[in-house]
C-alpha cells in the first residue's frame, strides 16, 4: 500500500495482516442492492450473462466455506460458544445436517493438503464435485501420492468434468496400490456402509456391504423372500421388503442389547387427552418419525410392552421440555424407569443445545457428592462428550427453577447462555398446532370399533360416561391401547390432565 506525502511522492507503509470484518458488511450491503435489481427488465443477453456470473460468484463463495470450517475446527472456536464439536456447532448455528458437516470437514482438509486445488476452488475455477473427487482420491490413494500429482490432476479438473477426474484419480490409485483390492477386502472395504434416510412418506435404504457380509445377506434374503407357495402373488420386490420387515420385527420382539440402561425399541408417545378424544389433543408420535394416525397407532400398540410416564404439560423455563412427575430414588444410579423418563422428556437427544447426541448418560445437576438427589428434577441426559465437558468445567448446566435446565459457558468473567432454539421452536409449533386444532374445531379421531365377538372383558362397561364428557378417573387398563395402565394417576388439576405413555411395540399380533 502507498501513502502520498507530496506532489508525486509516496512512502511505503508497513502492511498489517489482520482480519477486517468490515469487508463482510460491505459485501452484504452490496448483495442487498444487487438483489433489488429487477430481473424482468434485463435483456436476453443480460439474463444469460447474469446466470454465468452468479454461478461463478456462488462457486467462489462456496469455496470459502470449507476453509473457514476447517479454521473453526482446528482453532477450537466452537468451544467458545459452548458446542462440544465443530459439527455440533454447525448443526446449531448453520442448520447443517450430518452429511453437510462431514463434507465440509473433508473438503477443508483437502484444501489444506492440496493448496493449488484449494486456490482454484476458491477462485471458482473448479466446482465442488471436482473438490469432492480430490477428497476421495486423497482417501483412497493417499495424501502424499495425490499431492505429488497435484499439478497434473488439477489440469484435468480445469478442463474435464468431475466424472473424468474421478476416473483419472482411480487410475492413479491402482497404479500406486496394485494390492488395493485385496487390502480393501481384508480391511472391510472403505465403502462398507449402510444408511437409512427419510424420504417422502417412507425411508430410503442404501449401503455397500463387504464381500462376506454381502454374501451372507444375499443368501438370507434369497431364502427369506422366496414364494411361500404356488398361490403367493407378491412381486419379488414385495417379498424382499416383507422379509426385511419380518427380520427387524423379530429382532425387536426378542430384545436387543441396552444403551445406557434403555433397550432400543420403537417408541410411541401419546397423550391421555388424545386417548380420551379431547378436542385439540395432539396426535401420537412415533419416535424417529413424527406424527402417526390412529390406525397405525393401534397396529403398533396391539402387542407392545408399555411403560407409563406421567407428565404435567411442559416446564415454564427458558428451555421448555416435558415436565415429568418425580419418581425419585435414594440411590446414586437412576433406575430404569427414570432413565426411560429422561429419554422421553428429551426425545432421546442430548440436552445440550445443538448437540443432538443420541447416546445419553445421566448427570446429576447438583452433583451427588454435593447432596444432589437422584430425582428427575436433578437428572439431565447428556452425551458422553458433553458429560466430560461438564466435569472438566468447560460447560455448566443448572436447573432453571421451573423443571428445566440451562446450559452456559463462562468466558472472560461473563456468562454465555446457550439458547436451545430448536426446542423452543418445536414448543412454539406445538402450541400453534394446538390452537389451530381448537380454532378449526378439528373432530376427534375415529378408531376402529372392536368386533362383536370380542371378549367381554375388552368391551366398554355399560355405565361408561359419554365420550363428550371426559371421566374424572381414567378407565382401568384392560390391555387395549385405549386403556390406562394400573399405575397411572390423575393429576390434581382436572382442567389439564396430561399423561404421556411410552409404548414399546414389538411384533404385531
Amino acid at each position: 500500500m502507498c501513502r502520498r506525502t507530496g506532489a508525486g511522492g509516496c512512502t511505503r507503509s508497513r502492511i498489517e495482516h489482520m482480519f477486517d470484518d468490515g469487508l463482510l458488511d460491505a459485501v452484504e450491503v452490496a448483495l442487498e442492492a444487487f438483489a433489488a435489481q429487477p430481473a424482468a427488465l434485463a435483456s436476453e443477453a443480460q439474463t444469460c450473462e447474469m446466470l454465468r456470473r452468479l454461478t461463478a460468484l456462488q462457486d467462489r463463495v462456496g469455496g470459502l466455506l470449507p476453509g473457514w470450517f476447517d479454521q473453526l475446527q482446528t482453532s477450537g472456536a466452537y468451544e467458545s460458544e459452548g458446542a462440544p464439536t465443530a459439527p455440533a456447532w454447525a448443526r446449531r448455528e448453520l442448520r447443517w445436517d450430518v452429511v453437510q458437516t462431514r463434507a465440509a470437514v473433508a473438503a477443508g482438509a483437502t484444501m489444506r493438503i492440496l493448496p493449488q486445488v484449494g486456490a482454484a476452488y476458491q477462485a471458482g475455477e473448479i466446482r465442488r464435485d471436482h473438490l469432492d473427487a480430490f477428497t476421495l482420491g486423497v482417501k483412497k490413494a493417499g495424501a502424499e501420492v495425490v499431492a505429488a500429482a497435484e499439478d497434473v490432476m488439477l489440469d484435468v479438473a480445469l478442463t474435464c468434468e468431475p466424472a473424468e477426474l474421478r476416473a483419472v484419480l482411480k487410475e492413479l490409485e491402482e497404479a500406486v496400490h496394485p494390492e488395493g483390492p485385496d487390502r480393501s477386502w481384508l480391511g472391510g472395504m472403505d465403502k462398507h456402509d449402510v444408511s437409512v434416510t427419510r424420504v417422502g412418506d417412507g425411508f430410503h435404504l442404501q449401503g455397500y456391504l463387504d464381500i462376506v457380509t454381502g454374501t451372507r445377506f444375499e443368501t438370507w434374503l434369497a431364502a427369506a423372500s422366496a414364494p411361500r407357495d404356488a398361490d403367493d402373488e407378491r412381486t419379488a420386490a414385495q417379498r424382499r421388503l416383507d422379509a426385511v420387515g419380518d427380520l427387524t420385527a423379530s429382532v425387536l420382539a426378542h430384545g436387543m442389547p441396552t444403551q445406557r440402561g434403555v433397550q432400543p425399541q420403537l417408541n410411541v408417545l401419546v397423550e391421555a387427552e388424545w386417548l380420551a378424544k379431547a378436542p385439540g389433543a395432539a396426535p401420537p408420535q412415533l419416535a424417529g418419525w413424527g406424527v402417526i394416525g390412529p390406525q397405525l397407532f393401534d397396529y403398533l400398540t396391539c402387542d407392545a410392552d408399555r411403560t407409563a410416564i406421567l407428565l404435567d404439560g411442559v416446564t415454564g423455563g427458558p428451555t421448555p421440555q416435558a415436565a415429568v412427575l418425580n419418581v425419585g430414588g435414594a440411590l446414586r444410579l437412576a433406575n430404569r424407569k427414570q432413565r426411560r423418563a429422561v429419554h422421553a422428556r428429551q426425545g432421546g437427544r442430548c440436552a445440550n443445545p445443538g448437540c443432538g447426541g443420541s447416546v445419553l448418560e445421566l448427570h446429576h445437576v447438583v452433583w451427588w457428592e454435593h447432596g444432589g438427589p437422584t430425582d428427575l428434577d436433578n437428572l439431565v441426559g447428556i452425551c458422553p462428550r458433553c458429560h466430560q465437558s461438564v466435569h472438566a468445567g468447560r460447560l455448566t448446566v443448572d436447573a432453571d427453577g421451573q423443571g428445566g435446565f440451562v446450559f452456559s459457558r463462562h468466558l472472560a468473567g461473563s456468562t454465555l447462555f446457550l439458547d436451545d432454539e430448536h426446542r423452543q421452536t418445536r414448543h412454539r409449533l406445538r402450541q400453534w398446532l394446538r390452537r389451530m386444532r381448537n380454532e378449526r374445531d378439528t373432530p376427534t379421531h375415529t378408531r376402529p370399533t372392536p368386533p362383536e365377538t370380542a371378549p367381554p372383558e375388552t368391551a366398554p362397561p355399560e355405565t361408561a360416561p359419554p365420550e363428550t364428557e371426559p371421566p374424572e378417573m381414567a378407565p382401568p387398563w384392560d390391555g387395549s391401547p385405549a386403556g390406562t395402565p394400573p399405575d397411572a394417576k390423575v393429576l390434581p388439576s382436572p382442567a389439564r390432565p396430561l399423561e404421556l405413555a411410552w409404548w414399546q411395540p414389538g411384533m404385531a399380533a
